[in-house]
C-alpha cells in the first residue's frame, strides 16, 4: 500500500499516470469527490489487486464466488460498488484478492437506527459486530426503546452479529444520567431488571449486549462490577456475548488520581470485550485537539493491556472531524462534526492547504472567514489514510481484538479501502 499526499500542481491524471492505475480506479477507492481541484496535503491510497476477474454475459455474485474460491461477501467487500445494485455489466472488472497480509481482526460498528440503508449494505461487509444504539436502561430498570429490527435483520443477512447497547443516554434532553449498572440494587430487583432485558434480546434476535456507562466514581465502579457479575452469569448460561464501552472521561476521580490510576482488571475478567473509546481530545465541546491523538492512544494501551487481556480489547476509532472557530477574545466557540471527506470539500473550498501533526498522526488545516464583516478564525482537524493506517497497525502492534468505529453513519470510503485491503476482517465468534 502506497499513501500518497498530494503535492502543488498535482491533478488526479497525473499522479494515476505516475502510478500507472486509472484516474477511475483512484476516485472510486478513496471515495475521492474534489477530483478536479485536488488539496494539496489530501491523501490517496494506491493499492494494486492480486487478482482481478473480467465478468462476462450471465455472470452473477454467487457464480463468481464460486469459480474463484471466494464467498460473495468478499467480493462485495472488495467491490463495494456493487451493494446497491443487482447486477453485473459484461467487461467490468471485479477485485478477486488483496494481499490483505498484516493480520486478522474484528470490526465492530455503532450505528442508530435511523442509518440509511444503502450506506449500511454498503458497511455490513466489513462489520463482525453491529452495535445498536438505541435502548435506554434508567435507573429505575425502565428499559426504552424499539425500532432496531429491520438493523437486526440485515446483519443475519450479513453474518454480523447484532448487539444491543444498554445506555444511559436520555434522548429527549441529551444528557447522560446516572446508570443502572452503578445503582445499589437488590438481587431480586436486579434479577426482574435482567430477565426483562434478556427477554428484549431474545425477541428481537440479538446475539449480545454492549454496556455503556457514564459518570463513574471510586464508589459507583465497586457496584458496577457487583451488577456487572451478576448479568455476566445469567447471559454466560445463554451465550451471548457481553461488552462493556469504557471512555476514560466518564472517571470522576479525587485529584491527584487519574483514569491511569483505575483497576480494570476485575472488570476485564466479567465481561468478553471492552471497547475503549474516547472524546476528551477533539470534540464538539471540548478545545480544538485531534480525535484520537495517537501519542495520547499509545500511552492509554500502554496502561490498558496492564489491565486488560489485549485480546478482550477493541481500539476505539472516532472517524468524525471537528471545525472550530475563535471568537475576538481568542476563545474557541463550539465545533461543528464534519466528515473526513466534508473536510476535503472544505479545506477545496476555502483554498486552504492540508497540514500534518506528526506527533498525533493527524491532518489538520486552519482559514479564515468573515461574519458581518468580522474575521472569524478557524481550525479543523480531521483523520486522513496516515491516521487510519497508524490506529490500525496499533490493534496489530499490541495484539488487540480489533477497531470499534464510531460511528458507522456515513461510509467512509477510505478508511473501509485501508482496512480491507490490508487486514482479514474475520467473523464475530472466530479466533484471533
Amino acid at each position: 500500500m502506497t499513501i500518497y499526499v498530494v503535492q502543488p500542481g498535482d491533478t488526479i491524471y497525473s499522479i494515476a499516470e505516475a502510478y500507472k492505475i486509472s484516474p477511475e480506479t483512484l476516485i472510486r477507492d478513496n471515495g475521492i469527490i474534489n477530483y478536479n481541484n485536488l488539496v494539496v496535503g489530501q491523501t490517496i491510497v494506491i493499492v494494486y489487486p492480486q487478482e482481478v476477474y473480467t465478468v462476462v454475459q450471465g455472470d452473477s455474485l454467487y457464480s463468481i464466488a464460486a469459480s474463484t474460491g471466494v464467498t460473495p461477501l468478499t467480493l462485495l467487500r472488495n467491490n463495494p460498488q456493487l451493494s446497491d445494485r443487482s447486477y453485473l455489466y459484461p467487461g467490468e472488472q471485479l477485485v478477486i484478492k488483496y494481499n490483505n497480509k498484516k493480520g486478522r481482526l474484528k470490526i465492530n460498528g455503532y450505528a442508530y437506527h435511523f442509518i440509511d440503508s444503502d450506506i449500511l449494505k454498503k458497511t455490513l461487509p466489513y462489520l463482525s459486530f453491529l452495535t445498536i444504539f438505541e435502548y435506554r436502561l434508567s435507573p429505575d430498570g425502565t428499559l426504552t426503546g424499539d425500532e432496531d429490527e429491520p438493523l437486526i435483520n440485515m446483519a443475519k443477512l450479513y453474518g454480523v452479529a447484532p448487539i444491543m447497547v444498554l445506555s444511559s443516554y436520555n434522548p429527549t434532553d441529551g444528557s447522560g444520567t446516572a446508570s443502572y449498572f452503578t445503582q445499589t440494587n437488590s438481587d431480586e430487583f436486579n434479577r426482574a431488571t435482567f430477565t426483562a432485558v434478556i427477554e428484549k434480546m431474545i425477541e428481537k434476535g440479538y446475539l449480545g449486549v454492549n454496556i455503556y456507562v457514564q459518570k463513574i466514581t471510586e464508589e459507583t465502579l465497586e457496584v458496577l462490577t457487583a451488577n456487572l457479575k451478576a448479568f455476566s452469569a445469567i447471559l454466560k448460561k445463554i451465550g451471548f456475548t457481553l461488552m462493556l464501552t469504557l471512555t476514560p472521561e466518564i472517571f470522576y476521580l479525587p485529584p491527584g488520581m487519574t483514569y491511569l490510576n483505575v483497576d480494570y482488571s476485575v472488570l476485564a475478567e466479567l465481561v468478553d470485550y471492552i471497547l475503549l473509546l474516547s472524546y476528551n481530545w477533539g470534540y464538539t465541546y471540548g478545545p480544538p485537539a485531534a480525535v484520537t491523538p495517537v501519542n495520547i492512544v499509545r500511552r492509554n494501551l500502554n496502561y490498558a493491556v496492564t489491565q486488560i487481556p489485549a485480546h478482550k480489547i477493541f481500539l476505539g476509532v472516532p472517524i468524525i472531524g471537528y471545525d472550530w472557530h475563535f471568537t475576538e477574545q481568542a476563545e474557541y466557540a463550539v465545533a461543528n462534526a464534519l466528515t473526513s471527506d466534508a473536510a476535503i470539500l472544505l479545506a477545496s473550498d476555502v483554498g486552504a492547504v492540508i497540514q500534518f501533526d506528526s506527533d498525533a498522526m493527524a491532518p489538520f488545516f486552519t482559514y479564515t472567514s468573515r461574519d458581518n464583516n468580522i474575521e472569524v478564525h478557524h481550525i479543523v482537524w480531521f483523520k486522513d489514510a496516515r491516521s487510519i493506517d497508524v490506529l490500525f497497525g496499533l490493534i496489530q502492534e499490541y495484539g488487540l481484538s480489533g477497531a470499534a468505529i464510531w460511528n458507522i453513519m456515513h461510509f467512509f470510503t477510505q478508511m473501509w479501502f485501508i482496512i480491507n485491503t490490508q487486514y482479514e476482517i474475520i467473523g464475530p465468534f472466530d479466533s484471533i
